[in-house]
């Protein structure tokens, strides 16, 4: 075993030279238009920071909210789930593929006060002063974020609020992957810790509210965490080579087995942190 972990690890210095072709924009865009169509089968939705978020809003009588890098619209439905019909909502994905599936979904509930605006996170598709509220979702580490704090300052009204809900690195190494599926955390150098996103935070001339970790009693089957993984439930998974991701599924199995008795109700801990910003 130790033998094929430090196989891996030899790989992943190898590749190294390799990772400015595997984390460009190109392969993530080819990525998450892969992954589109099955992207809620293989992703958790979290609804505890969208139930706070409704809270911190609840005096304002009209919302007007921007979702930035929203996928295939799983947190946009929340959140037009959680308000009246006074509530407009502009999903935004530079992926032309998951803003179809979102589309699609939302029209099947009849759902009318959203439009879909595809564009980069790092010059947002809105007029300045325009928002009440923006979002992100776990898509932080994809954007550039000294530009999307500028583009969101610029875009939010006077006193206007951005959420950002995502995972530090340090939250990601606990998770049932960064803990048992090899080169997991360290593949996964695109996150921030508390401090980097503080300090960019604070260069923008914005201010941080409030932040507040939540954390996730996590149930799965091991043949569930398989089929996740080869599914690219997290693109992670798309920054290893073919022969890497193979080793590594079948070390992480074994992992599995060695430290849950229960194959079919593996748990776990996952956290992650909900920031509030003000304009």
């Amino acid at each position: 075993m130790q033998t094929g972990i430090k196989r891996l690890v030899l790989c992943l210095i190898l590749s190294r030279t390799q990772n400015e072709i595997k984390l460009n924009s190109q392969n993530m865009h080819d990525h998450f238009s892969t992954i589109a169509s099955k992207y809620q089968s293989v992703r958790t939705l979290d609804t505890k920071p969208i139930i706070h978020i409704k809270n911190r809003l609840k005096e304002k009588p009209k919302i007007n909210m921007a979702d930035i890098g929203c996928g295939d619209g799983r947190y946009s439905l929340e959140f037009l789930r959680c308000f009246d019909d006074s509530f407009y909502i502009h999903c935004v994905d530079y992926n032309e593929n998951m803003l179809k599936s979102l589309e699609g979904n939302l029209a099947e509930q009849n759902i009318t006060n959203f439009c879909t605006r595809q564009g980069d996170a790092n010059r947002l598709p809105l007029n300045n002063n325009s928002v009440d509220c923006i979002v992100t979702f776990n898509a932080i580490h994809h954007f550039d974020v000294p530009k999307f704090l500028s583009e969101s300052l610029r875009s939010l009204n006077d006193n206007g609020h951005l959420f950002i809900y995502t995972r530090l690195r340090n939250q990601n190494s606990r998770s049932i992957w960064g803990e048992h599926f090899p080169l997991f955390a360290e593949m996964e150098d695109r996150l921030y810790e508390l401090d980097e996103l503080e300090s960019h935070i604070k260069n923008a001339d914005m201010k941080i509210r409030s932040s507040r970790v939540f954390g996730y009693s996590r149930t799965s089957s091991l043949d569930r965490l398989v089929h996740q993984a080869q599914n690219n439930h997290y693109s992670t998974f798309a920054l290893y080579d073919e022969e890497t991701f193979d080793e590594s599924l079948e070390i992480f199995q074994q992992n599995i087995k060695n430290n849950f008795d229960d194959l079919e109700q593996i748990r776990w801990i996952d956290e992650n942190i909900l920031f509030e910003i003000i304009k």
